[in-house]
């Protein structure tokens, strides 16, 4: 057992109702999701910040995040292999946000538009993935998948708009956009999974 799952064992045991309709390892497991997403956004935090990339890093993860919640995507098995495929990923983009060069607005309208436009097509085709937490229920599919389309046009039209004003939101808006949707392609797992099983 590792460490977090101790901690998270102990912390649902002391919080666990009588009568709950969750068991304790349900519990458990939800504090230790918890408590590796706290752990996550730390180790982010200090590392943009040792490298001089917080407020890129950030909101990049901000606005990846909130498409993920939505879609799910491609997981590690292990959760420190995840955390060092999410520093790296989100370091990245960073970097590539930093160094981004200036386009003229038209370019960086139909760089937005071609990004977006990939994005939505994933979206239609493989949101939400197949084995994340979303829920099994096609209902609740059909809603995640409107709702993250809906971000993904409203995102658009906002980033397109804006460029003007600001540049480095719209890029971000769209990197975080095509980054989330690159990981619900089939070969994105294929990719992951290949990896898990050589190293």
């Amino acid at each position: 057992m590792t460490w977090t799952e101790k901690v998270s064992l102990y912390i649902a045991k002391r919080i666990q109702i009588e009568g709950a309709p969750h068991s304790l390892g349900q519990l458990a497991h939800g504090v230790e999701i918890f408590l590796l997403n706290v752990i996550h956004v730390l180790a982010l935090v200090i590392c943009s910040a040792v490298f001089h990339m917080f407020k890129e890093v950030m909101l990049l993860f901000t606005l990846f995040y909130l498409h993920r919640l939505f879609t799910g995507g491609v997981h590690m098995r292990s959760p420190w292999t995840c955390l060092l495929a999410t520093l790296l990923l989100m370091l990245t983009g960073g970097v590539v946000l930093k160094h981004l060069p200036l386009l003229p607005a038209p370019f960086a309208q139909l760089v937005i538009l071609l990004g977006y436009g990939f994005s939505f097509w994933v979206n239609v085709r493989h949101a939400p993935a197949k084995h994340t937490y979303v829920p099994t229920d096609p209902q609740i599919q059909r809603r995640s998948k409107l709702i993250v389309l809906c971000l993904i046009l409203a995102g658009c039209v906002l980033s397109i708009a804006l460029v003007g004003y600001t540049y480095t939101l719209s890029m971000t808006f769209t990197l975080a956009v095509l980054l989330q949707s690159v990981l619900l392609m089939p070969i994105s797992f294929r990719f992951v999974s290949l990896l898990e099983k050589t190293f």
